[in-house]
C-alpha cells in the first residue's frame, strides 16, 4: 500500500527536519514536500532525494490559507498530512477539518495553547465519523512533555508539581514564525498552575535561575503552552505546573523580559512586528553560543509506598540536535499510524515515551534519569542516548 504523506511547510525550521525523517521511512511511503514556493520546495526535494536515492519525493506550492490550494489537496489524495508550517497562535482548523473530509488522517506541531484546547472539540466528531486520526501538539510540547511525566510518574500515589524547562542552545538558527510566535504572547497574561488552581503570570516577564551540568548556568522564564490545563486534567496535579524557556544568550533572554515589561506595562502594544529585526540580531548573538542545549522535566509526589519522591528525566542535546526534538513525536506518530497502532478519533498526540526516545540519536542526544527519595536515597537511572 502507497502511503503518501503530505507535509506542509518542508522549507521552515522544523519542516525541513521532518522531512528528512519522514524521507528515511523507506518503502510504501511517497512523501510531498510543500513550500508557498515552488523554487523553495523544488530545493528540499532534490536535497532529500540526493541524501534519500531510494526515496520517493516530490515539491508542490501550497499555501494553507488558501482555498484553491485547499481543492488542489483532494486532487492528490494523501493519506496522511501534517502540518509543520505554524505559528498555530491564530491558525484555525479549517485545512485540518478539509484533510478529514477528503479521507486523509491528520497531524501538527501546534503548541499554541487555544489552538491546542479546541482542537478535539472542534475535530473528533468528523474523525471518527470517519475512521480517521487527527493528533495536535506532536512535538516538544505537549506530546514529549506529556509522556515523560507519564513515565516518571508511573504507579505515584500523588503527583504534586510539575516543572519543565526547555533550554535551546544559541547557535543555530531560529525560524522567523518561532520568533513571531514567542513575540505574540510576551508581556501578555499567561496561564499557569499554582496552588492547585489557575494562576496568571506574564509571559517573558520574570526570570530565575538554573544550573544544569553539562550546560552551566542558565536563566528561565515563563512561556505559554498548553500544559498548564493539560496536565493539571490528566494527572490531577495538586500544586504546580510551570513551563519555562531559557535561552543561551543572555542578551537575548534579558532582552525579552525588557520587551515583556515594556508591553506589560503598555509602553509597546504589538511585538510582533519587530521578528525580523530580533532575527537579525541572533546572526550576531549566535555567533558567541554553543550547539547545545536541554530539556527537564521534574516532578514531585508520592511513590507507590507513600514516600515522597523527586524525579527528574533530562535530555542534553549537543552537536546542534536540539531542533530535531520538536519533530521526533511527529515521526513517531507516523510510524504508529503506519502500523495502524493509533485509535481514531480527533485530540492531542499521546505517545509512550520509549517510542520517541526510540527516535533520538545517539550519542547526540543523551538521556538521564534521577530520583531522590524522602529516606535520602539518591536513584541515578541511566545516562544512554537512543534508547533507555
Amino acid at each position: 500500500m502507497l502511503r503518501r504523506i503530505f507535509l506542509i511547510g518542508a522549507t521552515g525550521f522544523f519542516g525541513r527536519r521532518l522531512a528528512g525523517r519522514l524521507a528515511a521511512l523507506g518503502g510504501g511511503v511517497e512523501l510531498i514536500a510543500t513550500s508557498r514556493s515552488q523554487q523553495r520546495a523544488n530545493m528540499v526535494a532534490r536535497e532529500l532525494g540526493a541524501s534519500h536515492p531510494n526515496a520517493r519525493i516530490s515539491a508542490i506550492a501550497f499555501e494553507r490559507d488558501q482555498p484553491a490550494d485547499i481543492g488542489r489537496l483532494r486532487a492528490l489524495s494523501p493519506w496522511l498530512v501534517i502540518d509543520a508550517s505554524g505559528p498555530f497562535q491564530s491558525a484555525s482548523y479549517d485545512l485540518a477539518r478539509a484533510t478529514l473530509d477528503l479521507g486523509a488522517h491528520w497531524i501538527d506541531l501546534a503548541d499554541a495553547r487555544d489552538y491546542l484546547l479546541g482542537f478535539e472539540a472542534a475535530l473528533d466528531p468528523i474523525a471518527r465519523r470517519k475512521d480517521l486520526v487527527a493528533r495536535a501538539g506532536a512535538s516538544s510540547t505537549p506530546a514529549l512533555s506529556t509522556s515523560v511525566v507519564e513515565d516518571l510518574t508511573r504507579l505515584w500515589q500523588r503527583l504534586d508539581s510539575v516543572d519543565i524547562a526547555i533550554m535551546p542552545g544559541g547557535a543555530g538558527r531560529v525560524g522567523i514564525s518561532v520568533i513571531r510566535a514567542i513575540l505574540s504572547y510576551a508581556g501578555t497574561t499567561i496561564e499557569t498552575y499554582r496552588e492547585g488552581a489557575r494562576a496568571d503570570v506574564t509571559g517573558w516577564g520574570s526570570v530565575r535561575r538554573m544550573g544544569l551540568p553539562g550546560l552551566g548556568v542558565r536563566y528561565l522564564s515563563p512561556v505559554e503552552t498548553a500544559d498548564a490545563v493539560l496536565l493539571p486534567q490528566r494527572f490531577a496535579v495538586t500544586s504546580r505546573v510551570a513551563f519555562y524557556a531559557g535561552l543561551e544568550s543572555r542578551l537575548e533572554q534579558f532582552g525579552l523580559l525588557l520587551l515583556a515589561k515594556l508591553r506589560e506595562h503598555g509602553f509597546i502594544k504589538s511585538l510582533e512586528q519587530l521578528a525580523p529585526l530580533l532575527e537579525s540580531g541572533r546572526r550576531v548573538t549566535s555567533l558567541f553560543s554553543s550547539d547545545r542545549g536541554a530539556m527537564t522535566v521534574d516532578c514531585t509526589g508520592l511513590d507507590a509506598e507513600g514516600r515522597q519522591v523527586w524525579s527528574r528525566w533530562c535530555l542534553i542535546a549537543e552537536r546542534g540536535e536540539g531542533p530535531n526534538v520538536p519533530v521526533l513525536p511527529a515521526v513517531a506518530l507516523t510510524r504508529a499510524l503506519i502500523r495502524g497502532d493509533v485509535e481514531p478519533g480527533a485530540g492531542i498526540a499521546r505517545l509512550p515515551l520509549q517510542a520517541i526516545e526510540a527516535e533520538m540519536p545517539a550519542p547526540a542526544l543523551k538521556i538521564t534519569r534521577a530520583a531522590t527519595k524522602a529516606d535520602g536515597r539518591s536513584l541515578v537511572g541511566c545516562e544512554c542516548g537512543a534508547r533507555v
